[in-house]
């Protein structure tokens, strides 16, 4: 694994669930509504591991007016236990504190997340950080899904920046391979806290 490093750095993305939280959304019941629903409109199963595999069906379909139905059900299940939201600490503290790990102030935050947008604002609310957040890219914004590139190009292309000087975290193997399609340097959040308690060990011994 490369080592971490922000030089250079001028836009910093991180996943939502899994990496700045843990939603509580009960995710298989969502996936069995959204299996009946695309059953009771085309008349054909849609057998998905994924929620984004059917919604690329749609995409393909053209539907943009019941993918918006299907975005709707899936705001709804993500909102309704968002309160019981759990924090991921670490990821927290290291936007809030950026400047103790050599990040300059002009560097921006970004969020590319599956979620909903009133999902990833409101769990943002919750974290106490959403006005560190310069940019949310949430599920309505791109129509091709992570591990495809096009949340992370569409990030480049707003911050006009260099595939060099931007740097994604997630939790999930596919969030690197969304780095990986995109010529974006990606890590695991879990190397993330290992470098973050190593700068704070560091710290705390001198």
């Amino acid at each position: 694994m490369m080592k971490i490093s922000f030089e250079a750095k001028k836009v910093i993305i991180f996943d939502l669930d899994g990496t700045i939280v843990n939603l509580t959304a009960d995710w298989m019941s969502l996936r069995d509504v959204l299996v009946e629903k695309y059953r009771e409109i085309y008349e054909e199963q849609c057998d998905f591991e994924r929620i984004s595999k059917c919604l690329d069906t749609i995409v393909e379909k053209k539907d943009e007016e019941i993918l918006e139905q299907f975005f709707d059900i899936i705001r709804q299940y993500e909102l309704e236990n968002i309160k019981d939201t759990q924090l991921i600490e670490e990821s927290i503290f290291f936007i809030n504190n950026k400047e103790l790990f050599g990040i300059k102030n002009k560097v921006k935050f970004a969020v590319l997340s599956l979620n909903t947008r009133r999902s990833i604002i409101r769990s943002l609310e919750l974290a106490n950080i959403h006005n560190k957040i310069d940019l949310i890219v949430g599920r309505e914004d791109v129509r091709r899904w992570k591990p495809a590139p096009d949340g992370l190009i569409k990030i480049q292309k707003y911050y006009k920046v260099s595939k060099k000087e931007m740097i994604f975290f997630g939790d999930l193997e596919n969030d690197l391979l969304t780095g990986k399609n995109a010529g974006i340097e990606a890590y695991l959040i879990d190397d993330l806290i290992k470098f973050l308690n190593k700068i704070k060990n560091k710290q705390n011994n001198n």
